[in-house]
């Protein structure tokens, strides 16, 4: 589970901040919270960001999506020479030449046994990096455990100063480390070359960012294909039927069925892959689609979506003839529910984009109660849905608020920094300003 989040010289985020997941011992809470034996803390299910518009919300779900992005790819799906994609704080010409930073907090169970894996048993870290267009200059992995005490360990620190890099491993990081470092270019991250080499220790890890760290930036629905794939063979979909009837949208079956292309289609497909294979081949790059890929647009999915009616039989809709509230909360119940059953971490930009916020408090909720969110599953979202503030599903650990200074540069702050009372209405407090994070007008004059 992620405890905390860092970041710096991210587009409006210029100044280091920092994203708390830990709940506070001086709050009363209103839902769960998932305990971390080894710090002797918990940790919060849910973390809401408010903040007006162009204040920076959006920008730290987006530092979310690129620190995995940069530790599932950077050594798999970059060349020697591709420059690592940045976005620095632009407003400020000491800041663009700058490295932008990103560090996490979390926790990975010690046993790959999914049956006996639990937070009792769970490993914290502290892993982060440093990085220009052309390498990374710094990254850091440090492990703590607990005997009579806490303690740090530090299983390897790494510089890479004009293109040449150098690592030193702590003696509890066993494996071919050396080897590793090696083949780890300037412009990949040395954990990403150690999942990529079977590295023992560092592969779990790895895997933690690969398949538990789920963005969703968008804020709308997803599109034909990938609900149909996603739903095809899914896993929840019994625990996804009941909660699509539960919202009244009058939906009552939902069918995933292999419909087979016209041979036109594939032909015209053909051609595509022809062009791009062409252009490639000219350019020097390794392009060479097999017939497999056109076997898979031969056998394409059709979803469909079975409504009740008031005849004798049912009528089936097209997955494009929902509304858009329909399709944007399926959208995000299917990656919801997967994290829910593994206990991973789903990040979603504007939450509340075409839902109604009764379907907004439902989805949140999922999260908050110890019977749908047994494994200790986290959500961070951004959101101005102001309603969620006096629901009672967000306790004051769990608002975070989002402004932008005179310089342009972004800072959060947790609502447990301001002085309130249980009894506060917090909504309202929101709306009239008292915390900041509200557009500085609520009227146009023409």
């Amino acid at each position: 589970m992620l405890l905390r989040f860092g970041v710096a010289n991210h587009r409006s985020i210029r100044d280091y901040q920092e994203l708390f997941l830990t709940a506070s011992k001086r709050i009363k809470r209103e839902g769960i919270s998932i305990p971390v034996p080894m710090l002797q803390q918990e940790a919060v299910p849910v973390v809401a960001i408010y903040g007006p518009n162009a204040s920076g919300k959006s920008n730290l779900m987006d530092a979310l999506d690129e620190i995995g992005r940069a530790i599932v790819r950077s050594h798999q799906a970059s060349g020697a020479t591709d420059p690592i994609p940045r976005s620095p704080f632009l407003l400020d010409t000491k800041a663009v030449k700058e490295p932008t930073r990103f560090d996490c907090t979390f926790t990975v169970p010690e046993t790959t046994d999914e049956k006996q894996k639990s937070s009792h048993d769970a490993a914290v870290y502290e892993y982060g990096f440093e990085f220009n267009s052309r390498e990374f200059t710094r990254e850091w992995l440090f492990r703590t455990t607990r005997k009579e005490r806490l303690s740090t360990q530090t299983l390897f620190e790494r510089q890479t100063i004009d293109g040449q890099t150098s690592i030193d491993f702590g003696s509890r990081l066993r494996g071919e480390n050396k080897t590793i470092a090696n083949l780890t270019r300037p412009n990949s991250l040395f954990l990403s070359a150690a999942a990529q080499n079977n590295h023992p220790q560092l592969g779990p890890l790895h895997a933690y960012f690969a398949s538990r760290w789920k963005t969703i930036l968008n804020g709308g629905p997803m599109l034909v294909p990938m609900v149909a794939e996603s739903l095809s063979d899914y896993a929840h979909l019994e625990q996804l039927l009941p909660l699509v009837r539960q919202a009244d949208l009058g939906i009552s079956e939902i069918k995933v069925e292999e419909e087979e292309a016209e041979e036109s289609q594939v032909d015209f497909m053909r051609d595509i892959v022809g062009v791009f294979s062409k252009h490639a081949n000219e350019s020097g790059e390794d392009f060479s689609p097999k017939e497999s890929l056109l076997d898979l647009m031969r056998r394409r999915k059709k979803l469909s979506f079975i409504h009740a009616t008031s005849g004798e039989f049912p009528h089936s809709f097209e997955y494009g003839m929902q509304s858009k509230g329909t399709q944007t909360l399926i959208s995000f119940l299917i990656p919801a529910l997967e994290a829910l059953a593994q206990g991973s971490l789903l990040v979603i930009d504007e939450l509340d984009t075409s839902l109604h916020p009764n379907l907004t408090r439902a989805f949140v909720s999922l999260f908050g109660k110890a019977e749908t969110n047994p494994s200790g599953a986290q959500l961070i979202f951004t959101t101005h849905d102001v309603t969620l503030l006096s629901s009672g599903l967000l306790s004051q650990d769990e608002v975070w608020i989002s402004e932008k200074d005179n310089e342009g540069a972004s800072h959060f702050t947790p609502l447990t920094d301001f002085k309130l009372r249980s009894r506060d209405d917090i909504e309202r407090a929101y709306r009239n300003g008292r915390f900041g994070g509200v557009p500085a007008s609520d009227e146009f004059i023409g």
